[in-house]
């Protein structure tokens, strides 16, 4: 049984949504150390900015030599300045159309660029194009657990982490065993956010089924023409439910068409981290 095609399975991804994407009430907003509360606003998307957006996924279906492996890139023209446009080439388009046409005859032919395609929308391109707004509302009620100096790249730097609340409604809620939500975000000597890991852990439950999820984040911020934008992200989510798991790595990488910005750090690199 294919979990990313179950219709069952597809309800429990839906609880398992980023807490942007949540319509559920939340907490009241936490206060930000080191004058964050301050500086997002002024990194919000005003800039007019536009460049293209290039997703690679990597999908595993299933485990040891029954593992289904299937590649998928695509390319989208994306610009914005009070709202945004997503373009998607005439190519792009007519391969996701073959795909599943193809499926249509044969169950078992996979339907990568489509199912990729499906998945890319407005708001993780918002997420690209205007991390600042993201990252106020994934805030929202966060619990601070960590605040200490470090070095990102060889630069000085802060590293704040964070325990992110879960953003659901109470019939939601009865679904879901144990959640543990954390951001970890670098931020520059200004007190510019500069680098954000995050894990989300989630196990739900309803009657016999149960899906457990794993789900990583990674990604590096620049600043353009006053606005900050995320340059790449990598996310890595790994889902078991009814004795089949299943893995998607997928990158987004922002070329921007505007003079270079400055240079982003890499997560990986800050001490201690």
């Amino acid at each position: 049984m294919s979990t990313r095609k179950n219709p069952v399975f597809m309800v429990f991804l839906l609880l398992l949504a980023p807490p942007l994407a949540m319509s559920a009430a939340s907490p009241a907003p936490a206060a930000l150390p080191d004058g964050l509360a301050a500086t997002l606003p002024k990194l919000a998307g005003n800039a007019p900015i536009a460049g293209t957006l290039v997703v690679d996924q990597t999908s595993i279906d299933g485990e040891d030599a029954k593992a289904k492996h299937s590649q998928a890139s695509i390319t989208l023209d994306v610009s914005a300045a009070r709202g945004i446009d997503l373009h998607v080439p005439g190519s792009v388009l007519e391969e996701a159309d073959q795909q599943i046409a193809a499926h249509q005859l044969d169950p078992e032919r996979s339907m990568p660029t489509a199912e990729l395609l499906g998945s890319v929308g407005i708001v993780q391109t918002q997420r690209m194009l205007d991390p600042a707004a993201a990252l106020r509302v994934v805030l929202i009620g966060a619990r601070l657990l960590q605040q200490a100096p470090t070095t990102l790249d060889g630069a000085p730097a802060t590293l704040l982490r964070f325990d992110l609340p879960l953003h659901a409604s109470k019939s939601e809620r009865d679904k879901i065993k144990s959640y543990h939500d954390e951001l970890s975000l670098w931020l520059d000597a200004q007190g510019v956010p500069i680098a954000f890991t995050r894990t989300t852990k989630t196990d739900l439950g309803w009657f016999v089924l149960n899906v457990d999820t794993d789900r990583s984040e990674q990604g590096r911020f620049q600043v353009v023409d006053g606005r900050l934008i995320t340059t790449q992200l990598d996310v890595q989510q790994h889902t078991s439910a009814l004795g089949h798991h299943g893995t998607t790595t997928t990158r987004y990488t922002l070329h921007v068409t505007a003079p270079a910005p400055r240079r982003a750090a890499n997560p990986r690199a800050a001490a201690g981290a």
